[in-house]
């Protein structure tokens, strides 16, 4: 059986490294093809490491094609290349995975497919003033990772984020242990104290909304309020609403720090290190509250469930509630 593939856009100046991860993790599912203008290999001079490439432009086919890869660079040698400017269209309407990186968002918006699209960009304001015609219509952000419909643009320094969420929506990595991947390829796993910012959401029943997880190196079912990791400038309560916004697509009101919890724990047989805020939270629909289960996402996959519990039905259930010494405070 042939294997889709994955078309990789090089040109001369490229920073082929920004999108070397997001090959690795994909040529396990995927055929990984480079192309380049004229289908030469690109050498070391131009890259750093010398590229075997497979294919010139014109000839790309996109007809067993999962996603389009584009790295940054200087793209400046691709700007009257019509050759891109055709996969790119096509690629969009097939509704194909375009993903871009740094200075790869240019390609994609010289190309017209960006128009109205939110984006991430490695660019400056100087260099933005000179590229303004080209962005005209696209919406710049200053966000490390972005996701808009089929696109995936990214900062430079988000690539390991970047390849971890391509590999999450082309089903060639577990959206499930994304997080951990990615402390994985940063070399943190396991070595780093994370800052968390959870939130104690409660119905009238006095049952607060968990998300249900198990350990398989443990055998062992347990629990942990909503929430995730407060990223760097961020508040945990501005973290809050964001990642219940991300994993649940529902709005929320945080209010008062209830608890800090610093938790040492092993998950899936490594080791752990968790400072935990804990933030009474409300929803701002209250409709939210009638609803059995929530389905957790990341990356575009369901990874999970939320659901309502007192921690007088986790211990009849034989479970757990984390962080450690959460009980005390609920109880």
């Amino acid at each position: 059986m042939i294997k889709e593939n994955i078309i990789v856009l090089l040109y001369p100046g490229c920073i082929s490294y920004e999108v070397a991860l997001a090959a690795e993790l994909l040529s396990e599912k995927y055929e990984v093809l480079n192309a380049t203008p004229d289908g030469r290999d690109l050498p070391a001079q131009t890259t750093g490491l010398s590229l075997r490439t497979q294919l010139s432009y014109s000839e790309v086919n996109l007809d067993n094609c999962k996603a389009i890869l584009v790295p940054g660079g200087n793209p400046q040698v691709l700007i009257d290349n019509k050759e891109i400017d055709r996969i790119l269209i096509q690629a969009r309407d097939q509704n194909l995975l375009i993903a871009a990186i740094c200075a790869g968002p240019s390609v994609l918006a010289k190309a017209g497919i960006l128009k109205g699209k939110k984006i991430a960009h490695g660019y400056g304001s100087e260099q933005l003033e000179f590229l303004k015609e080209i962005f005209s219509e696209v919406v710049l952000t200053n966000d490390q990772v972005v996701i808009d419909e089929n696109f995936i643009t990214a900062k430079p320094e988000a690539h390991i984020d970047f390849a971890v969420e391509i590999g999450c929506r082309l089903g060639a990595v577990d959206a499930s242990k994304s997080g951990r991947l990615k402390e994985y390829y940063r070399g943190t796993l396991g070595r780093k104290i994370r800052t968390l910012a959870l939130a104690l959401l409660k119905n009238k029943k006095g049952q607060m909304l968990l998300h249900k997880a198990y350990d398989t190196s443990k055998k062992e079912t347990f629990y942990r309020p909503l929430g995730g990791g407060i990223e760097f400038h961020e508040s945990g309560k501005i973290a809050i609403e964001r990642e219940i916004d991300e994993e649940l697509g529902l709005k929320v009101k945080v209010h008062n720090l209830v608890e800090v919890f610093e938790n040492i724990f092993f998950y899936e047989g490594r080791p752990g290190h968790e400072i935990v805020m804990l933030f009474e939270t409300e929803f701002q629909d209250l409709k939210n509250y009638d609803r059995t289960e929530i389905d957790i996402v990341e990356s575009g996959k369901v990874i999970s469930q939320a659901v309502w519990r007192t921690v007088e039905e986790i211990q009849t259930e034989g479970a757990k509630l984390y962080p450690s010494g959460i009980e005390k405070v609920l109880k």
